[in-house]
């Protein structure tokens, strides 16, 4: 029997919950039971193929993964997609797209303790949000703020950011949205 994360129904629906998480930033969306704990891997699964470009900077992947996700290993400077532990510091730059193509950026994940509850509060502003809304975390090392900040100054340049948790749930901050701590 197939595992359920590689299912199409089951794809589909975390495909459908990303477009809800990418139009409302800062919602927090939960994947369903069936789906492994690490949210980051069924959002993987869904957004990637072989034509796609991966990098693991710290590990969290299994090898016995790789091959099922069948993306293409490739270096921070690189990689079209960044999986990285949120709570280690940002100390790289990644693809922030070009003026005449702003799409061919990284999209980064990154794994944190908590989403929905924990001791860091950001405030969002932007578009898909009214007025603002607070999103609260737990385990994000605060240099990746200071980063985000200067990788999105110069839109449409920037990157696109998934905050995954261990309890299936994960939020979105495009390139467009405002971040400011609490």
């Amino acid at each position: 029997m197939i595992e359920p994360i590689w299912q199409t129904p089951l794809q589909q629906q975390v495909f459908r919950q990303l477009l809800d998480a990418y139009s409302y930033p800062g919602k927090v969306q939960t994947l369903a039971d069936t789906l492994p704990a690490a949210a980051y891997h069924a959002l993987l699964a869904t957004l990637l193929d072989g034509t796609s470009s991966l990098c693991d900077r710290d590990g969290l992947l299994e090898a016995t993964q790789w091959p099922l996700l069948q993306a293409q290993p490739a270096p921070l400077s690189t990689a079209r997609f960044i999986l990285c532990d949120g709570a280690q510091a940002a100390d790289f730059t990644p693809l922030l797209g070009t003026l005449t193509d702003p799409e061919q950026s990284a999209t980064l994940l990154l794994a944190v303790a908590s989403i929905g509850s924990g001791a860091q509060a950001l405030r969002l502003r932007g578009p898909g949000i009214q007025q603002e809304t607070t999103l609260e975390l737990a385990g994000l090392h605060p240099s990746w703020l200071a980063q985000r900040a200067d990788w999105c100054c110069h839109f449409p340049l920037g990157v696109d950011c998934l905050l995954t948790d261990t309890q299936r749930r994960f939020v979105a901050i495009p390139r467009t949205t405002q971040l400011e701590v609490c």
